[in-house]
């Protein structure tokens, strides 16, 4: 008699489960969070609601949509992002990159902010709508061409990201080179990063935000470490701020007499902050007044807009100011603001 009324209770209990499922389905987006709630099971990543979805032919990226690949929709990441996404009900977690838009209508209003496609879900265990974990904005991959900006600055699918541990001229900034010519020095560091690897795919990791909100990340060409090339071909100075992984290949340029070490040339943040007591580098002499002219902007059609570019603040003449940068060591004899 107990075990009949154990199994009678037990079918109770599993019609409920079946009841509050259909009433869920019966009730659409609008009742999700009756149903559906955060596990707190994150840490330090992001909880978000997440959906699935097969409709359509087409993805933003210009991508077919395949139901058997890890891929998702989201309107937070960059197209070609490539995010760690762990579901907190089972511990899985799988790299899907985002190649689509989304989510858009009531599932966007009531709080959905990724769309994964069947075979992501697959991957994570997913059967319904639920909450899953991700890493963040600052935690994440970026593939892609790059568009170059500058000798430390690029564009890869509309994220833009500095890179990490260099800094190198400004467009519009003045160097001599190894005959005592005054050059765009600027220019030409972005020229050089163009050349070596602008046709390239890059993989960048983020690695967080510096003062001004931009991104600051290391990226990879194959087995190439772009900041630590553009550093040891001597287009770049190391700042090391954030790390130090620059400066030995700061030193082999420097030894060699590469790129901006053959001429003189101010460092950067000299540059950008306009101090008349600036350290003039390199190997080619020259007179005390020609540091007036290393200070001054060359007049480029392609000096960008915003002289500071993220690295600093401009003041009432347009001049670039990093006095809130704090003081740091470098392999070099010029002192880092």
């Amino acid at each position: 008699m107990r075990r009949l009324w154990g199994l009678m209770r037990c079918a109770v209990m599993a019609a409920a489960v079946c009841i509050v499922g259909g009433q869920a389905e019966a009730g659409g987006w609008h009742t999700v969070h009756r149903y559906v709630h955060k596990t707190n099971k994150c840490g330090l990543g992001t909880e978000v609601l997440a959906s699935m979805y097969s409709i359509g032919t087409r993805t933003a990226s210009g991508e077919p949509l395949t139901r058997h690949e890890l891929t998702a929709a989201s309107h937070d990441y960059p197209l070609g992002t490539t995010v760690m996404v762990t579901n907190p009900a089972n511990g899985r977690t799988c790299g899907i990159r985002v190649n689509d838009r989304g989510p858009y209508g009531t599932s966007r209003l009531v709080g959905v902010k990724i769309d994964f496609a069947p075979g992501a879900a697959r991957c994570l265990g997913m059967r319904n709508t639920q909450y899953v974990c991700l890493p963040g904005k600052d935690n994440v991959e970026i593939v892609g061409v790059p568009r170059v900006l500058d000798g430390d600055t690029v564009e890869i699918s509309g994220a833009k990201l500095r890179l990490l541990g260099i800094d190198a001229p400004e467009l519009d900034q003045l160097c001599f080179d190894a005959k005592g010519d005054r050059f765009s020095c600027g220019i030409a560091a972005r020229d050089e990063l163009a050349r070596r690897f602008g046709d390239k795919s890059w993989t960048c990791k983020v690695a967080g935000a510096d003062d001004e909100g931009q991104k600051l990340a290391t990226c990879q060409v194959e087995s190439e470490t772009v900041e630590e090339w553009m550093a040891g071909a001597g287009w770049a100075m190391a700042f090391t701020r954030h790390t130090r992984h620059a400066e030995k290949p700061e030193a082999v340029a420097r030894q060699a007499r590469s790129g901006l070490w053959a001429g003189a040339f101010i460092p950067p943040w000299d540059w950008r902050s306009g101090s008349r007591e600036a350290t003039v580098l390199g190997v080619v002499v020259v007179p005390a007044e020609a540091r007036a002219i290393l200070l001054g902007p060359e007049q480029v059609a392609e000096a960008p807009a915003k002289p500071c570019d993220g690295k600093g603040r401009a003041d009432k003449r347009g001049k670039c100011r990093v006095s809130s940068l704090p003081k740091s060591n470098s392999s070099s004899s010029a002192k880092q603001p």
